[in-house]
């Protein structure tokens, strides 16, 4: 499966000015495990990337991240940042001439160049741009959409047929309200035609779309219910001339929803799609769901995080990728607290994710009932011993928890490997040597020799696994 290959913003190395923000490379193994990380740094400026998809692999092997540099005056510019094959940095270029240009998304151009999207402050409105640079990151063109009635905002682009590009974002409608933005333009970023897709109601906006294989798109967004400010995730397959050919909502409402990034997994095949959903406000949590090429829901599953200093992580995902295996990779941020109330040691980190092909931490969730969502960061929760065991026998479960999932009623789910549920138990712990341990006994039958999960859940929340082998 390779490795990992993550943009982000880390810690500023030098004195910042405001906070901590510099382009970085994170590279992981194929297991997740940390393997290098490298930085470039513009002197006394900070520097961020952009909000989705923002990095390409070039034919060389060299990865560029399109994003932006940030001065003490509050002066945005945008800015191409290149590491090499092995992940380490090499140089930077901003754009010095378009002042006060923040950059949302960047994506390779048609020839060996750069386009780059976002928003710009225009005297006192806020304005789209979309931009195009040669390979070095010198400005080739650049072109202003939108109105100085109201903001209007780009937030994706890609490749279109014959030498176009899909772009997609927010336009203003009215005050404080926004709906789903659509634009073709030509090679020289001049509009063929755009539309807006929103509702009566003050839709979330930001569409973030992908080019399929057919040469249409897809974009993701967030859809209102009319309920107040109640959000569901959306779909929807826009084909080259500007048609809808198919719209789909996912989920329950909640206070806001919105699906960040969309791609294909196969060309005409299924769709993954990434986000985040605000069931509790402000607990945000991140989800994946998948469909097929119509569409229709897949599965949809939502994940969190717990710690010793936040048991509610809250987060969400900007990217999803198909994985060699079959499965996804994700990733995103880990917020911890939108009160600004947060705990000693609270901080905001990159949330990196890999799940199975049926969005499963550990292969077998979508086989216990009721889970609605899984915790990403509790690997070492549950151990078994002894292990091996004898069929019939009988191991002790170990279970280390944070102190409000330890108050739940947890249960024990027992998977083959061909997906079958062979037992279920409700686990009663018993408190020994400062741990929580359960007896579990394993039936004879239908046990046969071989490897099982062992899975731990609450009634709706899956928490952990760990493998159990049966001789």
């Amino acid at each position: 499966m390779g490795q990992f290959i993550i943009s982000s913003n880390g810690g500023w190395i030098h004195d910042s000015l405001y906070w901590s923000s510099t382009t970085s490379l994170i590279i992981l193994n194929s297991a997740g495990v940390y393997v290098s990380v490298s930085n470039i740094d513009v002197p006394d400026k900070l520097t961020y990337n952009g909000f989705t998809r923002s990095m390409v692999r070039l034919s060389d092997g060299r990865f560029v991240i399109g994003g932006g540099t940030w001065d003490n005056s509050t002066v945005d510019f945008p800015a191409l940042y290149w590491f090499d094959p092995s992940g380490q940095a090499l140089s930077y270029s901003e754009i010095t001439a378009l002042p006060e240009y923040i950059v949302r998304q960047m994506n390779k151009a048609h020839d060996d160049g750069f386009v780059l999207v976002g928003d710009a402050l225009i005297g006192n409105d806020i304005q789209a741009f979309v931009l195009k640079t040669d390979s070095a990151g010198q400005l080739e063109w650049s072109q202003l959409f939108g109105t100085s009635t109201y903001d209007d905002y780009f937030w994706s682009i890609e490749r279109a047929p014959e030498g176009t590009y899909y772009i997609g974002g927010v336009k203003g409608v009215g005050n404080n309200s926004w709906d789903p933005w659509l634009l073709r333009v030509d090679s020289l970023g001049n509009e063929i035609w755009s539309f807006t897709n929103g509702t009566p109601y003050d839709d979330l906006g930001q569409a973030h779309l992908f080019t399929l294989a057919d040469g249409s798109f897809v974009y993701g967004s967030g859809k209102p219910t009319g309920n107040g400010a109640d959000q569901r995730p959306q779909l929807v397959k826009v084909d080259s001339t500007g048609t809808i050919l198919w719209s789909q909502e996912y989920d329950v409402a909640t206070h806001s929803a919105l699906i960040l990034d969309v791609q294909e997994i196969a060309p005409g095949g299924d769709l993954i799609a990434c986000g985040y959903s605000t069931p509790i406000n402000p607990f945000f949590d991140g989800f994946l769901c998948r469909t097929n090429s119509q569409g229709d829901s897949l599965w949809l599953r939502h994940y969190w995080y717990t710690d010793s200093i936040m048991n509610d992580g809250i987060g969400y995902f900007n990217d999803v990728t198909p994985t060699s295996d079959g499965g996804f990779a994700a990733v995103g941020v880990m917020i911890q607290s939108m009160s600004g109330n947060d705990p000693p040691g609270a901080s905001q980190d990159v949330w990196v994710l890999k799940v199975d092909s049926m969005g499963c931490v550990q292969p077998g969730c979508h086989i216990i009932t009721g889970i609605e969502s899984q915790v990403t960061n509790l690997t070492d929760a549950l151990h078994v011993y002894p292990n091996p065991v004898a069929s019939g026998g009988n191991v002790t479960v170990a279970i280390t928890l944070p102190e409000g999932l330890r108050q739940q009623p947890l249960r024990l789910s027992l998977i083959s490997a061909d997906g079958r549920l062979v037992q279920e138990e409700m686990v009663s712990m018993e408190r020994k040597d400062g741990a929580d341990t359960f007896s579990l006994p394993l039936p004879r039958s239908p046990l046969t020799p071989g490897i099982y999960m062992l899975h731990l859940s609450t009634p709706d929340t899956w928490l952990a696994a760990t493998k159990l082998v049966v001789q």
